[in-house]
């Protein structure tokens, strides 16, 4: 559905390969440990499920474009994340990671799979980079942020060498 598990599972692929070690050195104080960007993709997906849930419950019908959101892997856009979505250092080991994304996954589904595609296309919420995106798009948009981090997650380990 919407590509989520294929670039879920690069994700959890990547930590599987991580010691517990290497996913919580931080190169610099400025810079997310591999956990950390993991805690913050947990808590994007949280939000966006709980946004679309709100929008639908409660949120009027609002045509919008698509939005070119394959094109938010490539980081020479930086984007600072909100308060909220960042990391609060929860996540310890690599074990709580995957659970954690675990957790956010069936949560997804769940919500997904119980809604009409139409209405996942007839409404939305805006983007702060793309503007008003369709509850559709912020679906497939959840896989698109993780490819965005795996490449940070790869990039910091690196760094730690």
């Amino acid at each position: 559905m919407y590509g989520l598990e294929e670039k879920r599972q690069q994700v959890l692929d990547y930590l599987n390969s991580l010691s517990n070690e290497q996913a919580s050195q931080k190169p610099d104080e400025n810079t997310w440990s591999v956990l950390e960007i993991a805690e913050h993709l947990y808590l994007m997906e949280g939000f966006i499920i709980q946004k679309i849930d709100k929008t639908i419950r409660g949120g009027e019908r609002v045509e919008t474009t698509k939005k070119p959101i394959h094109h938010t892997p490539d980081r020479s856009h930086k984007v600072d994340a909100p308060e909220g979505l960042k990391p609060k250092g929860d996540f310890k080991t690599v074990q709580d990671a995957l659970e954690g994304l675990k957790r956010s996954r069936e949560a997804t589904l769940f919500l997904l799979h119980n809604k009409e595609e139409e209405t996942l296309q007839s409404y939305s919420f805006p983007h702060p980079v793309f503007g008003e995106m369709s509850l559709e798009q912020w679906a497939e948009f959840i896989g698109w942020h993780e490819l965005r981090h795996l490449d940070q997650m790869k990039e910091t380990v690196e760094k730690n060498k």
